[in-house]
């Protein structure tokens, strides 16, 4: 809310927007009505003219119809200052209806961003999790395949083999196997 100092009487008030609309809508009451009342006396004075007949009576009501005008553009001036304001004052409000908006949309995208973050870093710690089993479990499958080929192996050593070797070649494969 914006406020205005408005001097008075040697002290200072303090008006709010609020109010500054309120007294600038009087005045514009008061400027209307006061033009429509210095149009009528204009209007009359000129239909006087047209009636006068001598030239320093014409030449009076013209210097009073001069003034007159003079006043009405003056009239025409302040109210067009305080249709000004009071479009000025409808534009800022609606900017500030805006701008809070706004505002209520970044703390909403500002949330959003904050739990898509969060869903990243989760989502990239079960990746994190799976590519550790899948390792594992790769690892797993080439020592079960080394196995299924050393139990082949085994099945496919011919009997004649002799007898000493075969001790060595069990004590190797549980060597390999504890590795």
């Amino acid at each position: 809310m914006s406020v205005m100092m408005y001097p008075r009487e040697e002290k200072l008030d303090k008006l709010s927007q609020e109010e500054i609309i309120s007294h600038t809508k009087l005045v514009i009451q008061g400027l209307e009505a006061l033009r429509n009342e210095h149009n009528s006396i204009l209007h009359s004075l000129l239909e006087t003219i047209k009636c006068l007949k001598k030239d320093e009576e014409a030449n009076l009501v013209h210097e009073k119809s001069g003034l007159l005008r003079k006043s009405v553009e003056m009239i025409e001036l302040g109210l067009g200052e305080a249709q000004l304001m009071m479009a000025l004052s409808n534009h800022l409000t609606a900017v500030e209806s805006e701008k809070q908006k706004l505002r209520a949309q970044v703390r909403r995208l500002c949330q959003e961003n904050q739990w898509l973050r969060d869903e990243l870093a989760n989502t990239q710690q079960k990746l994190q999790h799976s590519e550790q089993n899948v390792a594992q479990l790769e690892e797993e499958k080439k020592h079960l395949e080394f196995m299924n080929q050393l139990k082949k192996y085994d099945e496919d050593v011919s009997p004649t083999v002799s007898r000493e070797l075969w001790p060595d070649v069990t004590n190797l494969r549980k060597e390999i196997v504890h590795r």
